[in-house]
């Protein structure tokens, strides 16, 4: 294996900060790339936050928004961080020569565009991505085998039962505005309690439990979108990296090891 590959991991929610800690634990010259404000809640379960204060740790792990050529550099030599990129995708792919490019939105949806020949090895995590037509791979993220590796075709009908299913509660903002937080993620609340305040008007926990995730104050509210979540069982975590996203994490690095060391990796073909 050659851990001296480049690696882009676009994105900064859960399932690709996930991969990111994986990959430049095991070794891989990893980095981050978010273009546009992320808008994650669960942000103690990823690295959303260092694109706005600089620094995030998941597990441990540290991502590091890499503004200047020094800082990039440095974390990709020494694998002591992961360097978050905010350049256009395409001046980062124009500037540096990656190995391998990882897209992995938390939300399934097709890409904003194909990842096809912008690395020797494009890995698509997700619905919304056709392996071997926008991009190499594609890992399965739903269903009884999260991880699973498909050269061809996409996870359409792949779903099935959920071993992962976890009961959380969408907090929906009302209107537009600004909404200000009196709790923090991983705080306990009970039903009707205020959490905060959208402008002059009061938040309420729709249900109680923990709080696994909230908005950033600089992100105005949209109306409709959520603005805070709740866990409302013990089993669901607020905080590290959900176990259905270690899975995930492992089968990419599985395809990238095996496909960088010239191996076939085991595969599920399309159904």
């Amino acid at each position: 294996m050659n851990k001296e590959q480049c690696v882009l991991v676009c994105g900064v929610g859960e399932r690709a900060s996930a991969v990111a800690r994986r990959l430049i634990g095991e070794g891989y010259a990893t980095v981050l790339h978010q273009e546009r404000p992320p808008r994650a809640l669960r942000r103690r379960m990823c690295y959303a936050d260092a694109w706005y204060d600089g620094i995030a740790t998941l597990g441990g792990v540290e991502a590091r928004r890499a503004d200047r050529a020094s800082e990039f550099l440095c974390g990709m030599q020494t694998r002591q961080f992961l360097p978050l990129l905010l350049r256009p995708l395409e001046e980062v792919v124009e500037r540096w020569p990656w190995d391998v490019i990882i897209a992995a939105p938390d939300h399934d949806g097709r890409p904003a565009r194909s990842l096809g020949n912008l690395a020797e090895l494009t890995i698509g995590v997700g619905s919304g991505f056709v392996a071997g037509t926008d991009c190499d791979l594609v890992i399965a993220t739903e269903g009884l085998d999260p991880g699973a590796v498909l050269r061809a075709g996409d996870v359409a009908g792949r779903r099935g039962a959920d071993r992962f299913a976890l009961d959380y509660w969408d907090v929906i903002a009302t209107a537009e505005g600004d909404f200000v937080s009196r709790l923090t993620i991983g705080d306990r609340v009970e039903a009707e309690e205020i959490l905060g305040f959208l402008g002059e008007e009061p938040v309420r926990a729709p249900v109680a439990g923990r709080i696994s995730g909230l908005a950033r104050p600089e992100q105005m509210a949209l109306p409709s979108a959520p603005i805070a979540e709740i866990a409302t069982s013990d089993r669901a975590p607020v905080a590290g990296v959900a176990e259905r996203n270690k899975l995930i994490a492992r089968g990419v690095s599985f395809a990238v090891e095996m496909e960088t060391g010239g191996w076939t990796p085991v595969s599920i073909g399309a159904r």
